[in-house]
């Protein structure tokens, strides 16, 4: 599935959410769009520094200030732990607001073009002959 893909399902979850899905829509909504924000990364480090993908996610987020610059790097940050923490099901935490989920959608989807369409900003991380981030 592409990222655009998880992000309308998500935001389907977000405006009708179902009856069936009464007391888990949010965390649904939550994780698929983790799910895009992470394929999104997965589709960015494959074009600009193959050596990245099979990363954990925290390394791929330590490392996305060098190659996506901050701005980018900090919204991906942001998003993909408010994501996770909501996806977590707490006894003594509520579920997350639709503000949080719709805020969290559309820093992602705001997020998404930016990596489809940004480069290395090291010209030496594409090369061929570049060290591999170990």
């Amino acid at each position: 599935m592409s990222p655009h893909t998880y992000l309308s399902a998500a935001s389907a979850l977000l405006l009708h959410p179902p009856s069936s899905m009464r007391r888990c829509w949010q965390r649904g909504s939550a994780c698929l769009t983790r799910l895009a924000l992470e394929q999104g990364l997965r589709h960015y480090w494959d074009r600009v520094a193959p050596s990245v993908v099979d990363r954990p996610m925290r390394n791929q987020l330590l490392v996305l200030p060098t190659f996506a610059g901050a701005e980018a790097a900090s919204t991906a940050r942001t998003a993909w732990h408010g994501l996770s923490r909501a996806m977590h099901h707490h006894t003594y935490e509520l579920a997350p607001t639709v503000a949080e989920l719709r805020g969290w959608h559309q820093d992602v989807t705001a997020l998404l073009p930016q990596l489809e369409l940004a480069g290395p900003a090291d010209p030496k991380a594409s090369r061929p002959d570049a060290p591999a981030i170990q």
